[in-house]
């Protein structure tokens, strides 16, 4: 398998990089560079900032460009289906292996490994992965045979790895195998200057996907857009754009409908991480409240009314944060305040998973 369904890659007249500022140029030289080399490569930023793009102009750039690209993210699985899904596994490795099934690693044979928020590894899968870095190795779960393999391995995380190794989570040498050349994204309000270009790449993307062709950004909106910090980045500004093209009312997107867009509050509560309030929500990712009752509504039941509002609220959370960071449930579990098990538990729960 050489593509996720949740990560399609850009279309071949859609540029793999955007942007002219200076940060950006630097990116965009050290990818020329790193290219055509076999380096392991560690994409390092904050979430929303294009590491995939990165990855991918790697491995266009690269001689690996005619085979495969795959991408694997290490927050979509959890810790028991990870190792089985990379490394793959033979039959009767475990209940349900009824036939061998080829992992990422061998799909990847010859092309480039893409692991997206490799901060979330597991001890067991570190060890095996610094075993395929070192010796180019793997073997199969359940399997005895040493299987070689020639992959180049792309990684990407938003983690602080070097506080990880000090406190015991992440691998000393596995660090050393990745960060072989880093790569930093810078975030999208430290290169306001690739806003505007950014913003009408979208809105073009946008109108085309969603048969709202011809629509345009006027400077009025462009330049409230560039006034943003937009700490979700790239992925935010993408998503808040796709949703001015949406609801436009008239060809012509002006100041009005992007300052509409940025006005509409968002409170909800969860017994998973308390208020989320408009000072700590995304400008651009802010949504309408959503009252469950009235303050004196009453109910004949109040009891069991109460509770099904807290499930109610609690999924709808769930899915809001979910939506909000991208599909990445590492990011929404630290959003909502818990930890990945009780994230996942929650998931499970409400049928989410």
């Amino acid at each position: 398998m050489s593509e996720t369904p949740d990560s399609p890659p850009p279309s071949p007249a859609e540029p793999l990089l955007l942007g002219q500022s200076a940060p950006m140029q630097r990116v965009a030289r050290l990818i020329e560079q790193v290219a055509p080399t076999a380096a392991t490569v560690l994409i390092r930023g904050e979430s929303g900032t294009g590491k995939e793009r990165v990855a991918r102009a790697l491995h266009a750039a690269s001689p690996r460009a005619a085979r495969a690209f795959v991408k694997i993210d290490c927050t979509s699985l959890p810790e028991a289906l990870l190792e089985s899904e990379l490394f793959g596994y033979e039959k009767g490795a475990f209940t349900g292996a009824v036939a061998r099934k080829a992992g990422r690693v061998e799909l990847a044979h010859g092309g480039s490994l893409f692991m997206d928020e490799i901060g979330e590894l597991g001890p067991p899968v570190q060890a095996k992965l610094l075993r395929l870095l070192q010796d180019r190795a793997f073997e199969r779960l359940g399997g005895t045979r040493t299987l070689a393999v020639d992959v180049r391995v792309l990684a990407a995380t938003h983690r602080d790895l070097e506080s990880m190794v000090q406190q015991g989570s992440f691998r000393q040498d596995l660090f050393y195998r990745l960060n072989v050349v880093p790569i930093w994204l810078p975030p999208l309000r430290a290169r306001r200057a690739d806003v505007a270009e950014l913003a009408h790449h979208f809105c073009l993307d946008a109108g085309r996907r969603n048969g709202r062709e011809g629509l345009r950004l006027e400077p009025s909106a462009v330049a409230l857009l560039e006034a943003q910090r937009w700490p979700g980045n790239v992925r935010q500004l993408n998503n808040f754009v796709e949703r001015l093209v949406v609801l436009a009312e008239r060809d012509g997107i002006d100041a009005a409908a992007v300052q509409a867009e940025l006005d509409r509050p968002v409170h909800f509560t969860t017994d998973l991480g308390g208020s989320v309030a408009p000072a700590a929500a995304a400008p651009a990712e802010r949504e309408p409240e959503q009252a469950a009752g009235g303050a004196g509504e009453s109910h004949p039941d109040g009891a069991d009314h109460l509770s099904q509002v807290v499930r109610d609220a609690e999924r709808a959370a769930l899915l809001r944060a979910i939506e909000r960071c991208g599909g990445n449930r590492s990011d929404a579990a630290r959003l909502l305040g818990v930890s990945r098990s009780t994230f996942y538990a929650k998931l499970e729960k409400y049928g989410l998973a």
